[in-house]
């Protein structure tokens, strides 16, 4: 598999979970934010809504491909991995590039995977009157992302990017 395809699918997923919700949202009265308890603290229009999860995508898509373009093809010296000494070694930059062009895909694309969760969210909370997030089901997603992430990080600073 292509190191940016993950990185793919994760915007395309994203993409669209914000069509989908374009086609269910309302025209006004979407809530745009909510409190800790699933309570909209504030509203707003369908194209706000949409316009603000458009540029947020965007921006973590860029972030992404641009991670990925330095990771494959700009300086090493800025990136800092485990063992620096030992994959700085000529010999060893390649697969190392590699290495991390496939991390940074994954990384961001599971990230924008996870975003489409937020979409999803506000249109089951547009439907419940009064409007409310199911709190449980989006505490449990969010718990699985920090987990999953700690757990990752974990994984390629102990593991994956430890000297053979």
């Amino acid at each position: 598999m292509r190191p940016w395809f993950p990185l793919l699918a994760g915007t395309a997923l994203y993409a669209a979970a914000l069509l989908w919700a374009a086609t269910e949202l309302p025209p006004d009265g979407v809530p745009l934010h909510f409190d800790a308890s699933g309570t909209p603290t504030r509203f707003g229009a369908r194209a706000e809504f949409l316009g603000l999860g458009a540029l947020f995508g965007a921006i973590m898509f860029l972030v992404g491909a641009g991670v990925y373009l330095l990771v494959t093809r700009g300086p090493l010296t800025v990136v800092n991995v485990p063992h620096k000494e030992y994959w700085m070694h000529p010999d060893r930059v390649p697969r190392l590039r590699r290495m991390l062009a496939r991390d940074m895909g994954w990384t961001f694309g599971a990230m924008l995977a996870f975003l489409a969760v937020v979409p999803m969210s506000t249109v089951y909370a547009t439907r419940e009157q009064p409007p409310q997030l199911p709190v449980g089901p989006v505490w449990i997603v969010v718990g699985v992302l920090v987990v999953g992430i700690v757990g990752w990080c974990v994984w390629l600073t102990r593991y994956r990017y430890r000297p053979t």
